[in-house]
């Protein structure tokens, strides 16, 4: 049930207007502010020679930046502010650029939207991110590892237990970061990441310098065709269930039930919505987001993954929500063999 609000000229105002900062934050980011902060203060006009852009243009952006609070300025100097170092600065563990440089590709979409539901389709071509387009899947790869490193902290210590020597299989795995993430922290667990080609061509890359790097492997291939390789203690599926509906959703969890052998586990990291359907508020649009980009993909409740699960034959569920990230945790257990 939503609770409800009072609403005036100033707040309906600066709701109708808040795409004014994500534009702001979305040019700081494709113009280079950050990348180049995060190697050192400048002022307007260092930055401006750097980035070979007019001076008067870019001060308007770095002192709106100031406003918001990601800058701070000092005698006409500008760095990152300290309290956004942490996601802003390029050499930060927990760097949010890459998220939000993919980020941009979805923003002149949401100026679609209207017409998105007149038109009962997509704003862009499927599978624009998925392979079809190979600079914005590249984009869109890094932009979720960008987030998942983010979101790490929250959400690897809900995947726990892990037994020594289990086989994960991460599917869809995109960028591959949790699972690669948990097996650097667990050194006697194997992980295989199942993805398109595509995709997984930006794990590989990611894998290269990982201290788990030789007992990662990779499986090339698409769930929605092909079978998935079998004989998993655990099966992983992060930030991909959204791109399914409830009947595919089932499909998927019967290929993962086969996937894992008896007494194994299915974890899920996703956005989910309550039954009704009206919150949490990011999880709703994230849903149109989706809406936009997909022809099936929406963010589902988490009864009715709850319920698919059952049917998939796990028959033990436990929801677990990370406090401070929007991905909620769900994992069924499998009946241990009779």
């Amino acid at each position: 049930m939503t609770t409800a609000a009072t609403w005036n000229m100033g707040s309906l105002m600066e709701l109708a207007t808040g795409y004014w900062k994500s534009a702001l934050l979305s040019a700081g980011v494709q113009l280079g502010v950050f990348d180049a902060l995060s190697e050192g203060a400048r002022t307007v006009a260092e930055l401006a020679k750097e980035k070979k852009v007019p001076e008067r243009y870019l001060a308007e952006i770095l002192d709106a930046l100031t406003a918001l609070t990601l800058l701070e300025k000092e005698e006409g100097v500008y760095r990152i502010a300290a309290g956004a170092d942490a996601f802003m600065n390029r050499s930060s563990p927990t760097c949010l650029l890459d998220a939000l440089r993919f980020n941009m590709d979805l923003y002149p979409l949401w100026g679609k939207l209207a017409d998105c539901v007149q038109q009962g389709a997509p704003a862009i071509p499927p599978g624009a991110h998925l392979g079809n387009d190979p600079q914005r899947t590249r984009r869109f790869a890094m932009g979720m590892h960008s987030r998942a490193l983010g979101m790490a902290p929250a959400v690897l210590p809900e995947l726990a237990p892990v037994e020594a020597g289990e086989q994960y299989l991460d599917v869809a795995a995109g960028p591959g970061t949790f699972s690669r993430m948990l097996s650097e922290q667990h050194s006697d667990i194997r992980v295989t990441q199942f993805d398109l080609a595509p995709v997984l061509a930006v794990a590989r890359e990611l894998t290269v310098d990982s201290s788990a790097a030789d007992r990662i492997a990779f499986c090339d291939g698409d769930y929605h065709r092909d079978a998935l390789p079998g004989g998993f203690d655990c099966a992983l599926l992060c930030g991909a269930i959204h791109q399914e509906s409830e009947e595919s959703a089932a499909e998927l969890f019967a290929k993962i039930r086969a996937a894992v052998r008896p007494g194994g586990r299915f974890i899920i990291v996703d956005m989910m919505l309550e039954p009704d359907r009206c919150g949490p508020l990011f999880s709703n649009l994230f849903s149109i987001n989706m809406m936009l980009t997909s022809p099936q993909g929406r963010v589902l409740t988490a009864d009715v993954l709850t319920r698919l699960l059952y049917a998939a034959g796990f028959p033990a569920v436990e929801l677990r929500q990370p406090t401070g990230s929007p991905y909620w945790v769900l994992i069924g257990r499998e009946a241990e063999e009779e």
